[in-house]
């Protein structure tokens, strides 16, 4: 059996037989192990004085170590290098230090309780377990790096949890974790699968110009503002059903595969500005209670449809590039903020989707908004007489209801005025010189109207050729 597991067995012999009461241990007794390069087993132990690993020979820790269930006010692991397996769940530490330590075998502080702890630029070769721990002061993995997976679920973090420039080269856990301070992530490297999901942050969410291939999101809540910029993601990502309390910033973003977005709750401003979505992006069914901007971003495939919007809620896409936007127009005509460039771009896209409903409707408000842009002048009057002809080309029922009503108002002129007669007698008999034609009745008028109607459009279309 490997030394590994035998060390695991005798620690789990050890906390059975242990009773719930502390035991007092000496520092000093400590020191003597690991000078010994014995391993250190030890259950339900508090230290007496401070333990601080400077004053070990080349600030090494030679053999398994391992001080679970118990209490450490202060200690100080700065530099030490752990060359096995180093156990610290349960532990409740004061002030603690890890700075620059390294981990080559497996680092497990899973429900460890930190007071004022740093792990900035530890080094942690094998899995790092920081499961269910709970940070009661602002805690610093400020350029570590994790050779291996490294977990934090339900990680609890009092203060601000400062991860900036680390490197995490497997896979990242921090599902359902909670963040009461900042989540500080900027210029990280995630290479393999982030999972922060249902994750909680109170304070600020800062990934700005974080490196990801796989991220998961989805179900966390932001309750402050979040950071994204320059954010790049390689592989699939989601942040569906995510809620974004305050500003929610993607600003030149880059993501090369499927963003998820759907059903997640915008209740701040959605800023997309400069953003590069290569594949499909998400955002069915999503809510949006501020703006959602897209101003000079770069879309592939847009899937907007069932999302809702605030009543003053803006969709911006000056100057924005996308091949397809799905979204029916009368879900998004009352929030796009007028642009020439982006009215026309939504026409030619409905087009190319085949909807000729929502052409015809987006190009109808495009013509009435660029009308009353214009001033006055031939311009402005020719578009207000193609809009009240025919709907700008796209409404065939204005042009119906002109001609019923041009037919109509002859009809009654022709009636009215006397302007027609019909013969008293049939053509083909000999009419008295004296016979006078008879009136002809409203029927006939409207009857002899239609057929000029016809024979003048005819005439036109015919002329026209």
């Amino acid at each position: 059996m490997p030394w590994r597991s035998l060390a695991l067995i005798a620690v789990l012999a050890m906390v059975v037989s242990t009773s719930g009461a502390e035991q007092v241990i000496s520092a000093q007794e400590i020191y003597a192990k690991i000078e010994g390069k014995e391993p250190v087993y030890y259950d339900s132990i508090r230290v007496l004085g401070d333990l601080d690993f400077k004053t070990l020979p080349d600030v090494r820790v030679s053999n398994s170590f391992a001080i679970t269930n118990s209490t450490l006010i202060n200690a100080s692991f700065d530099g030490v290098t752990f060359a096995k397996d180093a156990v610290f769940w349960g532990t409740t530490f004061g002030n603690a230090s890890f700075e620059n330590a390294a981990f080559l075998g497996r680092a497990d502080f899973a429900n460890a309780s930190f007071g004022n702890v740093s792990f900035t630029a530890a080094s942690f070769d094998k899995p790092a377990v920081f499961d269910g721990a709970l940070f009661r002061d602002n805690v610093s993995f400020e350029d570590a790096k994790f050779g291996r997976d490294a977990f934090f679920n339900e990680a609890r973090f009092m203060g601000d949890a400062n991860f900036n420039y680390s490197d995490f080269a497997s896979y990242t856990y921090f599902a359902a974790a909670q963040f009461l301070g900042d989540a500080l992530f900027s210029d990280v490297d995630f290479s393999g699968a982030l999972d922060f999901s249902a994750a909680a942050v109170a304070g600020r969410a800062n990934f700005y110009q974080s490196r990801f291939s796989s991220a998961g999101f989805s179900n966390a809540v932001f309750s402050g503002p979040v950071q994204f910029g320059l954010a790049s993601f390689s592989g699939l990502s989601s942040f569906g059903e995510a809620i974004y309390a305050k500003e929610a910033n993607f600003n030149l973003a880059r993501f090369s595969q499927a963003a998820y977005f759907s059903g997640a709750e915008f209740q701040g401003l959605a800023l997309f500005g400069l953003t590069k979505f290569q594949d499909i992006a998400s955002f069915q069914s999503a809510l949006f209670e501020g703006d959602l901007n897209f101003k000079g971003g770069s879309i592939s495939t847009m899937l907007l449809d069932k999302a809702e919007f605030g009543k003053d809620s803006r969709i911006i896409l000056n100057d924005t590039d996308f091949t397809r936007f799905k979204a029916h127009w009368n879900e998004i005509e009352e929030h796009v903020v007028w642009d020439q460039g982006a009215y026309l771009a939504l026409v030619n896209n409905y087009h190319g989707l085949g909807w000729s409903a929502d052409e015809d409707d987006c190009y109808y408000q495009y013509r009435g908004l660029n009308q009353d842009k214009k001033q006055w002048g031939w311009s402005k009057t020719i578009d207000l007489l193609a809009w009240l002809s025919c709907g700008y080309g796209v409404r065939p029922d204005y042009a119906v209801a002109w001609s019923l009503l041009t037919i109509l108002a002859f009809a009654l002129l022709f009636w009215r005025g006397d302007g027609i007669r019909r013969s008293a007698k049939p053509l083909n008999e000999a009419a008295e010189e004296d016979s006078m034609p008879e009136r002809v009745t409203l029927r006939n008028a409207l009857f002899f109207s239609t057929m000029v109607f016809l024979f003048l459009v005819t005439l036109g279309r015919v002329m026209i050729r």
